[in-house]
Order: C-alpha cells, then sequence, then structure tokens
C-alpha cells in the first residue's frame, strides 16, 4: 500500500504518511479500493483519478490537509571543491571569500548520499592548513665596476706629470754680463738668476700639488666609472689651468722689473738678458691640458642616470661660489673697480699679464663651482670640489701666514696687499668649503639608500 502523495509504503491503518505528511484518510480505510489497486497495478493510474474520497465527519485534517511537492534524491556536493551559488539553500547568504594565503584541504572522507535535504557548510580557514608564500628578499649586490682605460685617465695623468715639472722648473731667468750693484733707484723685484713658481709665491707648489692630487685620482676614479671622479679630474683640470694663468702672471712681475732696471740711468754699462725658460712653457702647456680634461669629463655627465643631489645645497652652493670669486674683485684703500682691467703705468703696478692671468684664475673658479654645484649631479659635486680646494688652500695659507711670502686667489685686491685676504672672500671660502663637505655627505647617503 502506498501513499497517494510521495508513493511511499504504507500501512492498514496509519492515518498520516511518516515521509511527507499527507492525510491517508480514505487511502487506508478503503479496503476495497486499496484491494483493488494491490492486486491490479493496471488500475493505480485510477487512484489519480478519483474526484471524491470519503471522508469521515470526526477527522479533524480533512479540510487543512497540507500539499507536499515530490522530492528526489539530492546529490551530496563535496564540501572540499569549489562551492556553487546555485547547490546553496535559498535562505542562506553567499559571501565571496578572497583570501591571499594557499589553502591546501584536508583530506576528509566525502559524506555518504542521503536521500533528504542536505545542506553544505562553507569551508573556513579553521577547515584548513593555510600556508603563505613570503615574497623573496633579494639582497641587493653592488655591480663591482671594471677598470678601463679612459681618456680621461691619460690625460689626467699626463698633465699631472706636467704641472709637477713646471711649478718646480725655472720659470724665468734674468742674467748680467756684470755684476750690478743695487741703488736707491733699483726696483724691489730685480734681481738676477732664476725664478721658479715658489720664488714668485710660496704656497703656489702646494696648491699645484693638491690640484696634481685630485687630478691623478679623479683620473683613476673615472677609469673604475665614477662618474664623480670623472667630475673632479675636471675641475682639478680647470684649477690648474687657472693656477698656471696666475703663476705665469706673477712671472712678469721679475721680467718687468728687468726691464726697469735697464731704463735707469747710470754710468755702469751691463747687458740684461730676459730668458723665458722650460717651466714657462710648461704652465701653458699643463693649463691647456687641464682644460681638455674637463671636456673630456663632459662625457660622463651626459650618461648620468641617477637621481640628483638636494637643489638646495646645489643653489647655495652656487651663491657661495660667486661669492668665493667675487671677493678678491672689491677694492681695497685707494683703489677702485676698474682696475681690476685697468692697467696703470707705473712702478710697482701690476702688469697687464698679471691682470689677465687674475681674471681667468678667479673666472675658471666661479665657472666650476657654479656650474658644479647647479648640476646636480656627481659629475657637477666633483667639479665644484676639484675646482674649489686649491683657491681654498691659497685663501688658508695667507691668512694664518702658513708661508713665508703667500699670494690668495687672484693674487690681491685692487689697491690691497698680496698678504692679505679681504673679509668678503674668507667668507666665500669657508661657506663653499661648508657645502662641499655637506654635499658630498648628501650624495653618500642618498647612494647607500639607493643600493
Amino acid at each position: 500500500m502506498q501513499c497517494h502523495e510521495c508513493g511511499n509504503t504504507v500501512a492498514r491503518g496509519d492515518r498520516f504518511c511518516t515521509t511527507c505528511g499527507a492525510s491517508l484518510a480514505g487511502v487506508t480505510d478503503s479496503t476495497e479500493l486499496l484491494d483493488t489497486v494491490d492486486d491490479d497495478p493496471d488500475t493505480t493510474a485510477a487512484v489519480d483519478t478519483i474526484d471524491t474520497v470519503d471522508e469521515r465527519d470526526d477527522d479533524p485534517w480533512s479540510e487543512s490537509d497540507p500539499v507536499w511537492a515530490a522530492t528526489g534524491p539530492v546529490e551530496a556536493i563535496d564540501a572540499t571543491g569549489p562551492v556553487h551559488t546555485d547547490q546553496l539553500p535559498a535562505t542562506e547568504p553567499v559571501t565571496e571569500v578572497w583570501m591571499e594565503a594557499v589553502a591546501e584541504p584536508v583530506d576528509e572522507p566525502a559524506p555518504a548520499a542521503t536521500t533528504g535535504p542536505t545542506t553544505t557548510a562553507m569551508p573556513t580557514v579553521d577547515d584548513r592548513r593555510s600556508t603563505v608564500q613570503m615574497p623573496a628578499l633579494q639582497t641587493p649586490i653592488r655591480e663591482r665596476r671594471a677598470f678601463r682605460l679612459t681618456a680621461v685617465l691619460g690625460l689626467s695623468l699626463l698633465g699631472g706629470a706636467v704641472a709637477m715639472v713646471a711649478m718646480f722648473a725655472n720659470l724665468v731667468t734674468v742674467s748680467s754680463d756684470e755684476r750690478i750693484i743695487r741703488g736707491d733707484a733699483t726696483p724691489t723685484a730685480f734681481r738676477t738668476g732664476g725664478w721658479i713658481a715658489d720664488d714668485l709665491a710660496d704656497n703656489l707648489s702646494i696648491a699645484a700639488l693638491i690640484a696634481v692630487a685630485l687630478l691623478v685620482a679623479g683620473g683613476v676614479a673615472s677609469a673604475f666609472q665614477w662618474r664623480g671622479g670623472s667630475g673632479l679630474a675636471g675641475g682639478a683640470g680647470l684649477a690648474i689651468a687657472g693656477l698656471a694663468s696666475l703663476t705665469i702672471g706673477l712671472a712678469q712681475i721679475p721680467i718687468d722689473a728687468a726691464y726697469e732696471m735697464a731704463a735707469i740711468p747710470t754710468d755702469q754699462r751691463f747687458t740684461l738678458t730676459i730668458t723665458r725658460d722650460l717651466g714657462y712653457w710648461l704652465q701653458i702647456a699643463a693649463a691647456a691640458i687641464g682644460i681638455i680634461v674637463f671636456f673630456a669629463s663632459l662625457n660622463d655627465t651626459f650618461g648620468d642616470r641617477r637621481s640628483g643631489l638636494n637643489p638646495w645645497i646645489a643653489a647655495v652652493g652656487a651663491l657661495a661660489g660667486l661669492v668665493f670669486a667675487g671677493g678678491p674683485l672689491l677694492p681695497e684703500g685707494l683703489g677702485v673697480f676698474s682696475d681690476n682691467w685697468y692697467v696703470n703705468e707705473g712702478p710697482g703696478q701690476p702688469p697687464a699679464m698679471l691682470l689677465t692671468g687674475r681674471l681667468i684664475q678667479l673666472g675658471l673658479l666661479a665657472f666650476t663651482i657654479v656650474v658644479g654645484f647647479l648640476s646636480v649631479r656627481r659629475w657637477g659635486l666633483g667639479i665644484a670640489v676639484g675646482g674649489a680646494l686649491t683657491s681654498i688652500w691659497l685663501v688658508v695659507s695667507t691668512l694664518f701666514d702658513l708661508t713665508s711670502d703667500p699670494v690668495g686667489p687672484g693674487y690681491a685686491n685692487p689697491g690691497g696687499d698680496p698678504s692679505s685676504i679681504h673679509g668678503v672672500t674668507i667668507i666665500g671660502a669657508a661657506a663653499v668649503a661648508a657645502f662641499c663637505v655637506l654635499a658630498v655627505i648628501a650624495a653618500f647617503d642618498q647612494a647607500r639608500h639607493e643600493w
């Protein structure tokens, strides 16, 4: 005997189906109908065609009999597999869970298939063994810079050797065929014999040693592909050019003194011979090589792709360079500003060659510092340091009397004493030195963070 709603097997006398809960009134009570249905399978369809069924008046469920839809077996859902929204109960909200971790499902036996309604629980993090793949942190390895021969290296070695020989070789030789007796009219700067750079100013040789050391060090650093080293060589090359220009201008002083001595009327007859020796021409050669080194170093600044240096340090450093180079141009005493380029004919006045040489040195000093700082690159920082240190030494040695007969940058202020330094020059030199140190520290700190 079967339920007329779900087809489940029922027994006689049952009032409700144990599966779907439908009322069995008129089904289990009608012996004739059930016997007919049980005996003749062909008449089972007739049960569905009965319009009315005798109901007992005392059955309270006859008028409110609930109707349940037939349900079949539900396929079990694998909890470890992908969860689809159409397999979830309609009343359960669907939540998307995005997980960064790589989850490995726990091997659990699949639940047995059931014939009733099945609900599937969403897998949680607690149900899984989660492993997170951490990113690999690579330790930066500095690339070993290969040594290679460069034009800057070759020119730096050549320029350093020429500058050293020029600084200790005779620049000018004044000779006489007769022994000259000095008198009241004899110029102070006149004497016979040879003149080297230290005879003109005894702090020039140390200045040349500093410039040559920077030149060679920069050339070697450029061979190891350090752009700051190439700039250092270029700045030192311009410093050597400026120092050579000042030295050649100072060499004109004994030459002019010899001409003055020859023009003085005297009863003594003598012949003076003025010779520009090897050191004089080597000074010109060293200046030319230094300028070529600077232009050779330009090749490294155009290929510099690294981030720039601090622009504030660069701007203030460039301003300090203008103050430093402009300090020796300020007149003192009875001097006027036009004395920087106007030649005064008279005893003791600086010759035209000296005025030209000092202007070249000061111009190159301002150029190296301003262009070096404003380039805001390591090449430019090398230019500024290499071009400034030589003149800073001239200021320090003259200010503190480190030598017996020193001169400052640009020889002397118009109307001033060569052994004194103007206050503006001191301030400019101190500021340039401070900002060079500050820029170097900032550059090393930036390079450390870039690695």
